[in-house]
């Protein structure tokens, strides 16, 4: 970007040597469109860093929920999980859920994660 910006001050810096009126205002138009599409190129190039670096971050937090939510399971986890907790229906919008079997047997109202009403 450097480079081209010291490109079109070289281009100005000659337009000077240009005696005729008519191509020297022409000149100072194309390089007023230089200088304009010089800036308007590095905002683009900034906001493209900036980008980049906050998709690198989506990444990184994707990939780390990736692995917390897809971490490998023992079947003794498994069995655990089965013998700990027990599928339900709601009883008001029949969606299913996974409730603490100790919850239940102690008759404790559980709201509905969905619904928000009570299961029990």
């Amino acid at each position: 970007m450097q480079q081209i910006k010291s490109d079109i001050q070289l281009f100005k810096g000659k337009l000077n040597l240009v005696q005729d009126k008519e191509y020297k205002d022409l000149f100072n138009n194309i390089s007023s469109i230089l200088d304009a599409l010089s800036d308007k190129v590095e905002e683009v190039l900034v906001k493209q860093e900036y980008l980049e670096e906050n998709v690198q971050y989506m990444d990184e937090d994707l990939t780390d929920l990736q692995e917390e939510l897809f971490e490998e399971v023992s079947f003794d986890e498994l069995d655990d999980f089965e013998d700990e907790y027990i599928e339900i229906n709601c009883v008001n919008c029949n969606k299913p859920m996974f409730i603490e079997k100790e919850i239940l047997e102690k008759n404790k109202t559980v709201p509905c994660p969905f619904c928000k009403k009570n299961i029990k």
